[in-house]
């Protein structure tokens, strides 16, 4: 115990306590900044969510996939390999642990925030990581910069909410290459055990980190072969010192490395017969790059179907035949979009996206262009700056063959086959960690030149006039060189300004009631951008509210969103042509990536009527929070058809005639569960329960509040516990949450009460 004095001014004591004396770590400048950078890039991802309507479980691209089969596994512990390929597993087991924690909770909702919650979390714990990696690697100013790219750049940003396929593989990609460097700090085997581990996560996740193995040997036979220090001894005895010090290295990075991924490898094996060590997804794009049935204009489509009618162990053969008959036969198939493809991969990423590309496809661009913006302008000085760096003498040990490796290996996959953003991820891993190094240097250099000035200058001039000096300036000119020689940037940003500011006062017009400069608003948008399908879809929209429903579908045109095939199925609806909506519809519904009844609801405003028919394909507009469409077997009344209501749901009702006293709901509906499913009604300010008879179809009538009398239209907010069916019956396969079944809503009105003169 100590004794801690209380002094006055005058240095008296005027008091003392008795106490332990607690010395408080002092908190760094660093730690602060880190811990800001945190939370900043916690609030740019939670902003992002907020206004991203992409949803995995309305999509019918790989997301889809893995979530669709994460809910079975996670439903019923059973898992199944995509309908026309093996995928790697790692996002379906992390996704199924999210939703079947949801599940234990009873929220199975929950799920995809969990996942999303999961994701940012990961992507938030990289900043730190990163700064540790890149100061051991370049200096503290590196590590600052590295950080702070990882915490704001816009595609890390959007990654954790759009992308939900990549998160987990670019984490455990960046964990594993801290953990090389950590071990070339320290030599301590378990940062070595762990970058095996780490880097096997990832190539669950993503096959193509299973390669990255042989870039990690490279990196330790450079590492191993500084750990030598003896000045003397015979060359032999020194050259078998290094092989056993690569060996034993080697070893500890293989085998945790290849412990996680051969339970995996042995899996596909006894399921197929066959030696897959995680997936046929690399040989199956490889395939569909240069087969006949793509390249000839049948599509990609076709390419699926083939391998869909092979047995699923046989399609890898398949694949691999007759990738070898193309090379045989026609090789300059494998190199003939290799330029193309190269230069779009150093192309200004969100320009592309915002003003290239002929849609937004559903992306939040306009709500986050300040972040896009300002990520471009990031690309362009760390990708620079990367390759000066780069291009310098290696002070960083093996790492640089590690980065080059994967840099040069993800370069080669996309010119083969096709580039994605997401596939060119380790390559903005790299390039931003080696961008953040020349900055960094600059940093130190004006530190140094604020001291000692001439000293600054001499050094300056003396590696600027070296090979590494001007090797780096060649390569930096032809980097900048290549990237704007690929685009005409100032062209394309003067005409989607114009296009934006059109689009702008257009929506002004617009919501001062002003159609007709509305519509010329939209017209030089379209004369200043008239490619972008987004736009004309607003136009159409705005065409199909005034009812000139033929030059909807002129301004429509011929390119295809899903969005824009919404508006196209409420035009033919308008029209009466009900087969040409119900395509249109169904199809937007099941492939566009979001809640299609959410946004119909928002953008529609669908014909008013007193009875709705759900799950026709015409419904669209009316509701919301309801599954697919289905049909009941044909009965006495004829074919009918119905949708499951998954937990909450909307049905809205514009009526031809207001409400009136007496007026009656009717719906037709039934459980999904033996016995009643309480289904709660909210109706006006009323809430009431309904006991919906499992399979049993019955129509419950509801007296509509007096508080709606005169109402022109009827809002029914419903509710039900939900199940999921392949729990129950695993032959069913649906791993959906349901919960009653609702194929028929109508408002009954009373007759009019007869006036004097017609009454008899």
């Amino acid at each position: 115990m100590h004794t801690a004095h209380a002094t006055t001014s005058g240095g008296k004591v005027s008091g003392a306590t008795r106490g332990i004396a607690v010395a408080l770590p002092r908190v760094s400048a660093t730690a602060l900044y880190l811990a800001a950078l945190v939370l900043l890039g916690l609030g740019l991802r939670l902003w992002f969510i907020a206004v991203n309507d992409i949803d995995p479980r309305f999509s019918a691209a790989d997301d889809g996939d893995y979530y669709q089969r994460a809910l079975r596994l996670a439903a019923t512990g059973e898992y199944l390999d995509n309908s026309w390929l093996i995928r790697p597993p790692g996002h379906v087991f992390f996704f199924a642990a999210m939703l079947k924690t949801a599940m234990i909770l009873g929220d199975p909702p929950l799920g995809i925030a969990m996942i999303r919650g999961m994701q940012v979390a990961l992507s938030l714990l990289l900043v730190p990581v990163g700064y540790d990696m890149a100061r051991r690697l370049f200096s503290r100013e590196a590590g600052l910069i590295f950080a702070t790219v990882l915490a704001v750049w816009f595609p890390l940003v959007e990654l954790p909410a759009l992308i939900l396929s990549e998160p987990l593989f670019f984490f455990a990609l960046v964990l594993s290459c801290w953990a090389l460097v950590r071990w070339r700090d320290s030599r301590r085997w378990p940062w070595l055990a762990g970058a095996g581990a780490t880097l096997a996560v990832a190539a669950l996740a993503r096959s193509p980190a299973l390669y990255a193995a042989v870039f990690v040997l490279g990196f330790l036979l450079w590492e191993t072969a500084r750990g030598d220090q003896r000045p003397s001894g015979r060359r032999a005895a020194r050259l078998r010192s290094w092989l056993r010090r690569f060996v034993v290295a080697a070893a500890i990075f293989l085998l945790p490395f290849a412990a996680i991924i051969a339970p995996w490898t042995v899996r596909n094996y006894v399921t197929y017969n066959r030696l897959i060590i995680i997936d046929t997804l690399g040989p199956v794009n490889l395939w569909m790059a240069m087969s006949d049935a793509v390249n000839s204009g049948r599509g990609e489509g076709e390419a699926k179907a083939i391998l869909a009618a092979i047995p699923q162990e046989e399609r890898q053969d398949f694949v691999s035949a007759d990738i070898r008959r193309i090379l045989n036969e026609e090789p300059w198939r494998l190199t003939r979009n290799f330029w193309p493809h190269f230069q779009h991969i150093w192309k200004a990423q969100f320009i592309e996206d915002y003003f290239v590309k002929v849609s937004f496809f559903t992306r939040p661009l306009r709500e986050v262009w300040i972040i896009g913006a300002v990520g471009d302008v990031l690309w362009l000085i760390f990708s620079t700056a990367s390759v000066f760096a780069l291009a310098a003498r290696p002070r960083e040990g093996g790492f640089r063959l590690l980065a080059l490796g994967w840099i040069a290996y993800s370069c080669l996959t996309v010119m083969l086959i096709h580039v994605e953003p997401r596939y060119l991820l380790p390559i903005w891993l790299f390039m931003a960690l080696y961008g953040a190094a020349t900055p960094g240097a600059l940093w130190n250099w004006l530190v140094l030149r604020r001291r000692d000035g001439a000293a600054a200058r001499a050094e300056a001039r003396a590696y600027l006039r070296s090979p590494w000096g001007v090797a780096g300036m060649l390569l930096c000119a032809a980097f900048l060189f290549l990237v704007f020689s690929y685009r005409d940037y100032p062209r394309i940003i003067a005409a989607g300004a114009q296009r934006e500011w059109h689009r702008a006062a257009a929506l002004n017009a617009y919501r001062q009631g002003d159609y007709s400069g509305a519509i010329a608003a939209y017209e030089r948008m379209l004369a200043a951008d008239p490619d972008f399908v987004d736009g004309r879809t607003e136009l159409a929209l705005l065409y199909l509210e005034l009812g000139d429903y033929d030059r909807g579908w002129e301004v429509l045109g011929t390119r295809h969103t899903h969005r824009g095939d919404v508006v196209r199925g409420a035009l033919a609806r308008a029209q009466g042509n009900h087969e040409l909506a119900r395509f249109f519809f169904e199809d937007a519904e099941v492939r566009a990536g979001e809640d299609v009844q959410k946004l119909a609801m928002e953008w529609l405003h669908p014909a008013p009527l007193t009875a709705l028919r759900l799950g026709n394909g015409l419904d669209f507009g009316y509701l919301d929070g309801f599954s697919f469409g289905e049909a009941l077997p044909a009965g006495e009344g004829g074919p009918r058809t119905y949708r499951w209501l998954q937990n909450r749901g909307i049905i809205r009702l514009p009526l031809p005639e207001p409400l009136s006293a007496g007026a009656v709901l009717r719906l037709r509906l039934a459980g999904g569960l033996p016995g009643d499913t309480p289904l709660s009604l909210m109706v006006g300010e009323e809430r009431m329960t309904l006991p919906a008879r499992g399979g049993e179809w019955r129509v419950y009538r509801v007296a509509v509040p007096g508080s709606l009398n005169g109402a022109s239209q009827l809002e029914i907010r419903l509710a039900a516990p939900t199940f999921i069916p392949v729990q129950r019956n695993r032959a069913s396969g649906d791993a959906r949450m349901l919960s009653v079944m609702i194929s028929d809503v109508a408002v009954e009105q009373p007759a009019p009460t007869p006036t004097a003169q017609e009454q008899p």
